[in-house]
């Protein structure tokens, strides 16, 4: 990090469609006659997958696939970067490994980016510290924000956000300095209303080989939940009806991960359990009503997000197992709800030791006139 330049932001997570607000410290050690302090907020999103694939190679006629279309094994790493860094037409298409050769074949799905930018000073600059304040809308739509790749690096995901500040110096049209942040952003969730349906499961029954059937609800406290949090569960399990008795009761978090393409191709990445917890059971011709369960979100997992190329879900699974002869050819009971997971990011800590702050008056800053500008000179 450039240690002229320091972001602080006043919120860790911004909430979709409300400002990010925070301030960022610049340490000029020249005299400047004209500078321009520029703000940028920029968004990138996209996802990638790599397939290779072996294919028949014959070391004695290395012709019979053209050199220019080959990328050697030591720089395969050079193309897992974000696709809009290389573009298409000149990334290769086979991969050399030793003496096995192997077709490289890329999907991206990509977004458009969103830019704003804000001037936030015009003008002569003097070797000092300035602090300026800062206030950058974002849309009220966007996603949160999120970041995935495979151990392998051959999948990749991400819908990112940054924050640049730039000095520019227009009479040499180049750029003096230059320093970008991550902001995290919350997306949007469903309305009140949705939320509360989305957090009651329906009842479910199964057939258990003409021994009867069992029923079981599901109800959540909520639908929205941060990483680490405690997830309250109310069930309802009636085995009244049946012959069988429930063993246990299984509750089980799914993470689903899945990249759509630029030609709409949905490929699954992912679609694991991240946690599972056993619920006790009950006997035959009993009912168990209105039981409580905590459950203990794991503390690393990404946000949802649900885009046009980018699908990252949670569902929590409930089901009622009975642990008897056969009982695998009945049809499981079992309930799903989707959950929430947001981004959650601990707040922000930076050290401005030695920085020392002067107001100085009559400081243009462009009619942004949430934005304040101060100064003090740099000790010798």
């Amino acid at each position: 990090m450039n240690r002229n330049v320091l972001f602080k932001f006043f919120d860790p997570v911004t909430l979709a469609g409300d400002q990010i607000r925070g301030e960022c410290f610049i340490r000029i050690t020249q005299e400047i006659p004209k500078a321009q302090i520029v703000l940028t907020f920029q968004t990138k999103m996209y996802s990638k997958i790599i397939d290779k694939k072996q294919i028949p190679y014959d070391q004695s006629n290395p012709q019979m696939i053209p050199e220019k279309l080959v990328e050697r094994a030591q720089r395969i790493q050079v193309t897992l970067d974000s696709p809009f860094r290389q573009p298409k037409p000149t990334q290769k298409k086979y991969e050399l490994n030793g003496d096995i050769m192997y077709r490289v074949i890329r999907h991206y799905g990509t977004h458009e980016s969103f830019v704003y930018t804000q001037e936030l000073y015009t003008g002569q600059v003097k070797p000092a510290d300035y602090k300026f304040q800062f206030s950058i809308p974002t849309q009220y739509n966007m996603s949160s924000s999120f970041q995935y790749k495979s151990e392998d690096g051959l999948k990749q995901a991400k819908c990112g956000y940054k924050v640049t500040l730039r000095v520019d110096l227009p009479d040499e049209a180049s750029t003096l300095m230059m320093e970008s942040a991550d902001v995290f952003i919350n997306g949007r969730t469903a309305s009140e209303c949705e939320q509360f349906r989305q957090c009651e499961g329906n009842i479910v029954q199964f057939l258990c080989l003409n021994r009867g059937t069992v029923e079981l609800s599901l109800k959540l406290n909520k639908n929205n939940f941060i990483p680490g949090e405690q997830l309250q569960i109310e069930y309802t399990l009636d085995n009244t009806r049946s012959q069988r008795s429930i063993s246990r009761v299984e509750a089980r978090l799914i993470n689903k991960l899945t990249f759509i393409d630029d030609d709409e191709i949905e490929r699954v990445v992912e679609n694991v359990k991240v946690f599972q917890q056993n619920l006790g059971g009950v006997n035959s011709g009993q009912k168990l009503e209105r039981q409580n369960a905590l459950l203990e979100i794991p503390k690393n997992l990404r946000a949802t997000i649900k885009t046009n190329i980018i699908r990252n879900q949670y569902f929590l699974q409930m089901e009622a197992i009975a642990d008897a002869f056969l009982t695998w050819l009945s049809v499981p009971v079992v309930c799903q709800i989707p959950i929430n997971i947001q981004e959650s990011q601990l707040p922000q800590k930076i050290n401005l030791e030695g920085w020392n702050f002067l107001p100085i008056m009559n400081v243009s800053v462009n009619a942004f006139s949430n934005l304040t500008v101060q100064q003090s000179f740099v000790p010798t």
